[in-house]
């Protein structure tokens, strides 16, 4: 199958509002009547979805919008996934599971706790595939749509990144009120001639989040990925670190792994057993390198704030 073939999942924007719509009017015109709320969702999107704080994604395939699916808060800990439909002439070809898996790990990484959907056993192949994507049977409230007469909840986990990336936005925090506390004088100080300064460790984890944030992004488009190193003293020495102004360091240090703590979550369970080969060491999986970043980071930051043990 050749790239132009392959399914690409879209995040929402008003460009995709018409195709949301009609996506969604075709399947319930289709099989049932459009209920007074459909027609209200399916024209003002942002207002009954995205606002509250939902999201609406899109698989497409080359320049075809395919499908679409969203999910809308109910409360604190709750979603609803909601209004998916696929093009009829692209069934077939998974881009249903595609959506809904999808949906499922962003309302996850969005740390809600329980997701919810309802639909009608008149649609058996949907309702299997819920059950394939680990829904169970609920006892259905009354009200909601007319058509509905199954409700399904599936209890989101967490992430797998998740916890990884607590601590490391923990680690940084907690660090920058450290790192200030050095004078830029301080902070330029060699312990000997061969070593690096605080600014020069710290202008190497600037490079480290430079190179690993990509690896984070294209590890996951493939099951294989040949990716280059870098020299970590040649980078240190061409950037010129003990030249930077070390409050501005530490900021742009803070920015970089604020940016890494976002997309951690992000990285599916799937992608994390892709194995990458950096430079000329052994392959490994994305889930090691995203874990021996923290380490990375954790050792480094030992060499800024040394250890004096008093006997």
């Amino acid at each position: 199958m050749n790239a132009l073939n392959e399914p690409r999942v879209l995040s929402w924007h008003p460009a995709y509002r018409k195709d949301f719509g009609q996506l969604n009017k075709t399947w319930i015109e289709k099989y049932f009547v459009l209920e007074p709320v459909d027609i209200d969702v399916l024209e003002h999107p942002e207002e009954h979805i995205i606002a509250p704080g939902g999201d609406i994604i899109f698989v497409a395939l080359g320049s075809r919008v395919a499908g679409t699916v969203a999910y809308r808060p109910l409360d604190a800990d709750t979603v609803e996934m909601t209004k998916m439909g696929v093009d009829e002439e692209f069934q077939g070809r998974k881009l249903g599971w595609l959506l809904g898996k999808t949906i499922i790990e962003r309302a996850a990484a969005a740390g809600y706790k329980k997701m919810v959907l309802y639909s009608s056993r008149k649609l058996t192949p949907a309702i299997t595939m819920y059950h394939k994507l680990g829904f169970e049977e609920a006892e259905l409230e009354a009200g909601g749509y007319k058509r509905c007469d199954i409700k399904m909840t599936i209890d989101l986990k967490e992430p797998p990144l998740a916890g990884l990336s607590r601590q490391l936005v923990q680690t940084v925090l907690a660090t920058e009120e450290k790192l200030l506390r050095y004078t830029d004088e301080e902070a330029g100080i060699r312990p000997a001639a061969d070593k690096w300064s605080r600014k020069e460790v710290l202008g190497h984890l600037v490079d480290s989040a430079m190179n690993n944030y990509p690896r984070f992004i294209r590890g996951q488009q493939a099951e294989y990925l040949e990716t280059p190193g870098y020299n970590q003293d040649f980078w240190v020495d061409t950037r010129r670190y003990q030249e930077e102004d070390w409050q501005e360091l530490v900021q742009i240090w803070k920015a970089l792994n604020l940016h890494i703590v976002r997309v951690l979550p992000l990285i599916s369970e799937d992608a994390l057993h892709h194995i990458l080969a950096v430079g000329p060491n052994a392959p490994v999986t994305l889930r090691y390198i995203a874990e021996d970043y923290l380490r990375h980071v954790e050792h480094h930051l030992t060499q800024i704030f040394p250890v004096h043990a008093n006997y």
